[in-house]
């Protein structure tokens, strides 16, 4: 009763310690926030979203794309999340909808503190892996039906660790197949969550073959191989059954999208994103070499198995930064530095410390954002006071494709990004090409790339019989280098950002 009296008492206090991370984390948020919205990933979702809750009905061809039949077939596998990202957008407006995903972003960052702080024991060891797990992660924040992969795969990496760490009965692993059967709906990145199942049932069979401490029973190993063929039924719970599994191994090895996008390519040591995924793996390998704790066998696996996915695509990488963060605090923990020493009493004056520190994130969120003084580099990459909504990034043709809705018609070239948009805002006009990068053969893409290089761009465009250009000022000059200079092609629309021409008949 005393215990219980003394907890009650602590309710609402934070203990000074756990300010470190929610630093950390009120900056990230801040950030998260102030991402501007690309067109690439978004507005093509937002319709297809559209398109299954009016029709309730999943599509399975093209639908956009002028340049191929209507009824050329494509998977929306993220059916799921697409529908959830047009409901958001429908009940709130994009502001809804980047709100949603910035708190996404800190409850599974939070989470993966706390499993920091937890292996390490010390909050200010968890706030370095939380700050080296955050930056690495900063191309990984774009609004798309990703960030609906994010929760799930801290349920799956938590609740596996807690049952590996013997915190965890074998019965609370029944909680994934629950998980999968939304997760392999809402995102390709489900398959994770089955690489995850593998990498701790090899990992801790081998603890309990070889004897080492801390081995789980095969009774309770028995129950983690329940989880995983209850997780892979659960899988087939989708509209596609096993073809989901066919559908996403076959996008991992695409070729347009594997050479053409560049967050499908290895990171480079460029930005600060890429910058800290390799000053991360410095760190990593030199506090292993002098930490007095060993990784088991689970998480050396984790670690290679995450270390390759992460080095085969930038879009990678805060997977990785989840799953290696925790197991670095723990290895700083074994250390055994001499940290100065902190209080441990809780107060309330903590408390209020850590409320001030979220308030910068909630006045940078969509609905109040723009009366924000931010510098004007800042505001110099969004579009302000447009209808399409808040932090719109300048590569989104917003007043381009008013002018089209006004004078539509024509077979249209447009910039690929732009393709996103107009599905979204003018799909009657049809695009020549779009994000859906699968899509679309691979000899059109290399059309695509010769067109706005300027090499062959007027025989290509004949070719493919196009008579209109949306093009974007700053990512095809060459193009328009080349409209500009042909007598049978004039500018009927300029904007800061976008371009229209026309071909005369």
């Amino acid at each position: 009763m005393k215990s219980i009296m003394r907890d009650s008492r602590q309710w609402g206090r934070l203990p000074l310690d756990l300010l470190w991370p929610l630093v950390i984390l009120a900056g990230f948020g801040v950030y998260a926030s102030l991402v501007p919205l690309p067109p690439n990933d978004y507005w093509w979702h937002l319709k297809v979203g559209e398109i299954i809750a009016t029709t309730r009905r999943i599509p399975t061809t093209n639908l956009f794309a002028w340049t191929l039949p209507v009824n050329a077939p494509f998977f929306y596998g993220a059916w799921l999340g697409e529908l959830l990202l047009f409901l958001l957008h429908r009940w709130g407006g994009l502001a809804l909808t980047l709100f949603t995903r910035t708190g996404l972003v800190l409850t599974t960052f939070y989470l993966m503190a706390t499993e920091a702080r937890r292996r390490s024991s010390s909050w200010r060891i968890a706030a370095i892996a939380l700050a080296l797990g955050a930056v690495m992660s900063l191309n990984n924040l774009i609004v798309r039906p990703q960030i609906w992969s994010l929760l799930p795969f801290m349920a799956f990496l938590l609740l596996l660790s807690a049952f590996a760490a013997g915190r965890l009965s074998w019965r609370w692993l029944l909680v994934l197949p629950v998980v999968m059967a939304f997760w392999v709906n809402a995102h390709g990145a489900f398959i994770l969550g089955f690489v995850l199942l593998g990498i701790f049932a090899v990992g801790e069979g081998l603890r309990r073959l070889l004897g080492r401490s801390g081995a789980r029973s095969w009774r309770d190993l028995g129950g983690l191989a329940l989880s995983g063929v209850l997780s892979a039924l659960a899988m087939l719970v989708n509209p596609r059954g096993f073809e989901i599994v066919r559908y996403v191994l076959g996008l991992m090895t695409d070729p347009p999208s594997q050479q053409l996008i560049v967050e499908w390519q290895s990171p480079t040591p460029t930005g600060i994103a890429n910058t800290a995924f390799y000053l991360s793996l410095l760190i990593l390998l030199l506090v292993l070499a002098y930490s007095r704790y060993r990784p088991t066998f689970t998480q050396a696996l984790l670690l290679a198995a995450f270390l390759w996915l992460a080095w085969s695509g930038q879009r990678y990488v805060v997977w990785f930064a989840l799953v290696s963060m925790p197991i670095l605090a723990q290895a700083i923990a074994g250390l055994e530095l001499r940290l100065p020493f902190a209080p441990a009493q809780r107060n309330w004056l903590n408390s209020l410390l850590a409320a001030l520190l979220f308030v910068p994130v909630l006045l940078v969120q969509p609905w109040w954002v723009e009366r924000v003084p931010l510098p004007e580099t800042y505001w110099s990459q969004v579009l302000r006071g447009v209808k399409a909504g808040p932090l719109v990034d300048t590569g989104t043709p917003v007043a381009a494709v008013e002018y089209l809705r006004e004078q539509p018609g024509g077979r249209l070239f447009n910039e690929m990004g732009y393709g996103s948009y107009l599905i979204w805002a003018l799909p009657e006009q049809g695009v020549f090409i779009d994000p859906r990068v699968e899509l679309y053969p691979y000899e059109q893409w290399m059309d695509y790339i010769r067109i706005q290089q300027g090499t062959r761009s007027l025989e290509l465009l004949a070719q493919y019989g196009v008579d209109r250009v949306l093009l974007d000022i700053k990512l095809q000059n060459e193009l328009q280098c080349v409209l500009a200079s042909a007598p049978e092609w004039q500018q009927e629309y300029a904007d800061d950002y976008a371009q229209i021409w026309a071909k005369a008949p």
